[in-house]
């Protein structure tokens, strides 16, 4: 910025909440996702407009509660990791709070689904649980730290 620039007031922004997660996979491999998200992350299928059909073959997905929503959307031309990536913390994730980390973390050992942990990163006694989608995409799920 130069000196002689005009200093403006920049708006803030407010945000309310996340809106959902757009997740680009391969159109033979929406099922698949579909069924992984469905089965280990324990979301529902929830109704997606007839208008996106246009824009291809996809799937909305949410939690029971309402909160998250994960929308599939099948493509052949945008990123994805592919499903040999391994997990990485520092690579592009997201990550979702979950009220109990340990059930999480039973719920992975008892569907057998491959995940990764650091510990401690936030203080003693954190986690954060890593796992990969069908498509190699990362998510971490951790609780609120430190515990109330």
């Amino acid at each position: 910025m130069s000196a002689t620039a005009v200093h403006t007031e920049i708006p803030t922004v407010s945000y309310i909440r996340s809106m959902h997660e757009g997740i680009p996979v391969d159109n033979a491999n929406l099922d698949a996702c579909i069924k992984f998200y469905v089965e280990v992350l324990g979301l529902k299928i929830l109704p997606r407009p007839k208008a996106l059909d246009a824009l291809g073959r996809g799937a909305w997905l949410g939690d029971m509660e309402d909160k998250v929503q994960f929308h599939l959307i099948a493509t052949e031309t945008d990123y994805k990791p592919g499903p040999k990536a391994a997990y990485s913390p520092t690579g592009r994730h997201t990550a979702w709070l979950v009220k109990d980390i340990e059930a999480f973390r039973a719920r992975l050992v008892a569907l057998n689904v491959e995940y990764g942990e650091r510990k401690n990163l936030l203080g003693t006694g954190s986690a954060q649980l890593f796992i990969v989608d069908p498509e190699g995409h990362t998510w971490e799920f951790q609780e609120p730290f430190p515990r109330p």
